[in-house]
C-alpha cells in the first residue's frame, strides 16, 4: 500500500510538471504585455493581494531603470521591486546581474567599478529600450527619490554587497523616512540576518525557490516573512501552509497570470510580484 502511495505522489508530481511545461511554452507567450488585476477573483475579496512590480514596470520600460519605476508609480503600484549592488568605491547603485554583461555595452563585475564607471555605462538591454538611448543605471538614491515622490513602497532585494557597507542602506532609508515603508529582501541569509541586527523592525523577507519547513522556523526565529517561487508551490505545498499556520508574511514572485495569482491568494500569498498584472 505504501508503494503503491509513493508510486501515485511521483506520477502526480510527473503529471504536474508536465502541465507546468506546457503553460510556460504554450500559454505563457500569448499573455499579452499587461493584464489587468481586475480580472482576478481575489481582487474582490477581504483577501486582496498587493501587487509588487517585479524591477519596476518591466514588461513595459527597461527593468530596474528610472523610467521602469516613474512607470509602475503612474500605473498605480503601490510598490515596486529593485535589485541592489555596492560598487568598488562603497555606493549603491541598481542592478540584478553580478556583472553588466548582459545590461549594457561593457563587461566584467559590478563590484569591480567604481560608481562614475558604471554611470558612463550605456544601457542596452530591456522591454522598449530603443525609446530610452539616453538613460544610465540608476543609484539608490535617485530610486528611492521616486519613492518619495510617489508615495510608494520599495521593496529592495540585496543582490551583492560587502556587509559592511549595509548599516549606509538602513541610513539612507532612514534619512528618507522610509524604513517603517520599506522591505529588505535576498536570497543570501547572512546579508538579512545583518540587517535585522541592524534595524529590528523593518520588513524582512527570505527569497526561497524551494522553501523547508527549517526555512520557515528560521523565518520565523528571526521574525522575517517567506517569499517563494510560485512555480515550486507544489514542491513545497506543506511549507507554506507551515508558514502560515506561524503567521508569518507569505510573498509569492513572479506571476504573470491572473488564474496562477488567485492560486497563490488561496494559499496565503499576502504580496505578489509581478512583471505584468496591473492595479
Amino acid at each position: 500500500m505504501l508503494r503503491l502511495l509513493k508510486k501515485f505522489r511521483k506520477l502526480i508530481s510527473l503529471l504536474l510538471t508536465i502541465i507546468a511545461l506546457l503553460i510556460v511554452i504554450i500559454v505563457v507567450p500569448m499573455i499579452p504585455d499587461t493584464i489587468s488585476s481586475g480580472l482576478m477573483v481575489s481582487m474582490h475579496t477581504d483577501s486582496a493581494p498587493k501587487l509588487i512590480a517585479h524591477r519596476g514596470l518591466s514588461s513595459l520600460y527597461p527593468e530596474n531603470t528610472l523610467p521602469a519605476f516613474y512607470g509602475a508609480a503612474k500605473h498605480g503600484f503601490d510598490a515596486f521591486e529593485f535589485d541592489v549592488h555596492t560598487t568598488k568605491d562603497g555606493q549603491w547603485i541598481v542592478i540584478h546581474d553580478d556583472d553588466v554583461d548582459h545590461m549594457t555595452d561593457s563587461e566584467g563585475e559590478v563590484e569591480d567599478f567604481t560608481l562614475e564607471e558604471l554611470r558612463e555605462m550605456k544601457l542596452v538591454s530591456g522591454s522598449n529600450i530603443e525609446e530610452y538611448p539616453d538613460i544610465k543605471m540608476p543609484t539608490l538614491r535617485e530610486t528611492l527619490d521616486v519613492c518619495k515622490e510617489w508615495n510608494i513602497t520599495p521593496v529592495i532585494e540585496i543582490k551583492g554587497c560587502d556587509t559592511e557597507y549595509l548599516p549606509s542602506l538602513k541610513e539612507m532609508l532612514d534619512e528618507y523616512d522610509l524604513s517603517n515603508k520599506a522591505a529588505i529582501i535576498s536570497f543570501d541569509e547572512e546579508y538579512l540576518e545583518k540587517y535585522r541586527q541592524l534595524d529590528k523592525d523593518i520588513e524582512i523577507l527570505y527569497l526561497a525557490n524551494e522553501p523547508t519547513k527549517e526555512d520557515i522556523d528560521w523565518c520565523v526565529e528571526n521574525n522575517f516573512g517567506i517569499n517563494y517561487n510560485h512555480w515550486c508551490l507544489y514542491k513545497c505545498f506543506g511549507a507554506i501552509r507551515y508558514a502560515k499556520e506561524k503567521g508569518i508574511t507569505i510573498a509569492v514572485w513572479t506571476v504573470d497570470n491572473n488564474f496562477f495569482a488567485d492560486i497563490m491568494v488561496l494559499f496565503g500569498a499576502e504580496y505578489i510580484t509581478t512583471n505584468k498584472i496591473l492595479p
